[in-house]
This record gives structure tokens, sequence and C-alpha cells, in this order.
């Protein structure tokens, strides 16, 4: 029996919720001038290149990879993921914000790390409750996940070697390279594999999984 529209709708919701969480993380990375996640260096970088903001190089990315998801590991791929590549207009709607606020970039390297740490942590956590109700995840997540099976991986190695390759192109592109990107390198990984763990044990059941949105039990 299909799901009645609610649970589309939760699901929905927690994808959406998940996708701005991690929109605020990059963009606290790029406040805190610590530097920021490698991936977000490659889309900083070509950004500068070509004149145009982050957050609009985070949206084209996502639809590039969004063809190789499609044809590497389509049964990832589902409505959630279309919801996600609002990832990078996301990034572009809490700079304007940040901006309207008045919000000045820190000055002293405790603040940079605050907000590079809570950069990271934000996108860990988003990703882990993007992917929580299975409906279809991040097109960077679905090459992760494709990978990780592949492999017999668990998540954070795949990730970290994804962002460690992507960071090494930003960087000859002119991403900003800093404390902030060993944090990104690393921690979201981390953060997104431990979050995602403790999320499907303490949640999980409660939550409509995959497109038919059948609950967990």
């Amino acid at each position: 029996m299909r799901a009645p529209l609610g649970r589309h709708l939760a699901q929905s919701a927690l994808v959406l919720a998940g996708t701005l969480l991690f929109g605020l993380g990059i963009q606290l990375q790029l406040f805190s001038g610590a530097g920021v996640d490698p991936l977000t260096m490659f889309e900083e970088g070509v950004g500068r290149r070509l004149g145009l903001p982050t957050g609009t190089i985070t949206l084209s990315v996502n639809c590039v990879v969004l063809v190789f998801a499609l044809l590497l590991n389509r049964r990832r791929v589902w409505i959630g993921t279309i919801i996600n590549v609002l990832v990078g207009p996301s990034v572009n709607f809490f700079a304007w914000a940040m901006d309207t606020l008045g919000m000045i970039s820190p000055d002293t390297w405790p603040e940079k790390i605050l907000f590079s740490l809570l950069g990271v942590f934000a996108c860990g956590f988003g990703a882990a409750v993007y992917m929580l109700p299975d409906y279809g995840v991040g097109v960077i997540d679905v090459m992760m996940i494709y990978f990780s099976e592949k492999l017999h991986l668990p998540y954070a190695p795949v990730r970290i070697v994804m962002d460690t390759t992507s960071g090494v192109i930003g960087l000859f592109l002119g991403g900003t390279l800093g404390i902030g990107t060993v944090f990104g390198a690393f921690g979201i990984g981390i953060v997104l594999d431990y979050c995602h763990r403790w999320l499907r044990k303490s949640f999980g059941y409660r939550v409509p999984q995959g497109r038919d949105g059948v609950y967990q039990t």
C-alpha cells in the first residue's frame, strides 16, 4: 500500500531541514575565514575564477553530479535528491541574511575556529538528517554511498577521500585553504557517520522510510 501524503510531506520536510542545515554549515565555514571544507574549497575556487557566488557553483556542481548519480546509483536518487539541490541557493540565502544582519567575519582565531567548527558540525549533522528518511540523499552522498557499498567501507573514510581529492583541485583553483579545511576534510565525514548511526538508532523507528513511506521496524 502506498503511504499517505502526510508521510511523504514529513519525509520531504526532513530532507529540506537537513539541506538548509548543510547550506548554513557551508556559509558558516565561508564566514569564518579560517578555510573551508575541501568540496566547498573547490566550489569557491571555481566561483572566483568565474566571478560567481559559491552557492551558485554548488548548485551547478550538484546538477552535474546528479547525472553521474543517475547512471551509477539510480536507486538512491528520489525526491529528496532533488530537494537537496537547494543546498546551493541556501548558501546564497544565508550569505545574504548574515550580510543583511550586519554580521562581520571574525578577526580573532578563537572566533574563526569556533565558526569553522560550527559549520563542519552543521554540514555533517545536516547530511545525517536528510539521509534519515531514505527518501533520496544529496547527489554527493549518492556517490559516497555508491563507493562505500562497492568498497565495503564505512561512510567516513570514503567521504574523507572524496573531500580531500576535491580540496586538492580547489587549492589550485584559488579556494580558501586554512585550518578549517582540515576540520572539514576529516570532521564532516566523522560527524555524518556518527550522527547518521545515532539518528537511525534513536529516531529511525519513528520516521517513515523509503519511497513508500514505510515505518522502520
